[in-house]
């Protein structure tokens, strides 16, 4: 088993705090590694419900904030939705 460390960085060089993901298959594809990453971030996020999403992707109906997207009204977000963005992207 390994685990795979995430350090977001913007491109004016703003780090956030490093965070990692067991995995414990020896071969993964990177679009599994990146739903497994954003599953982890909806779930964590569903579980509090806090008034920022701090996630790869921006859900909908979500306004740009400092540190993450407003949620403008407390909502569960959808990972099947957000990894089709994350994709997209």
């Amino acid at each position: 088993m390994g685990i795979v460390t995430f350090v977001d960085e913007t491109t004016a060089g703003e780090r956030r705090t490093a965070w990692g993901l067991e995995i414990a298959e020896e071969r993964l594809t990177v679009r599994e590694l990146i739903r497994r990453r954003v599953f982890q971030e909806v779930a964590e996020y569903n579980a509090r419900t806090p008034e920022v999403f701090q996630g790869l992707v921006q859900p909908e109906e979500t306004e740009r904030v400092l540190n993450g997207y407003a949620v403008r009204t407390r909502r569960r977000i959808d990972p099947e939705t957000q990894t089709a963005l994350a994709e997209r992207a």
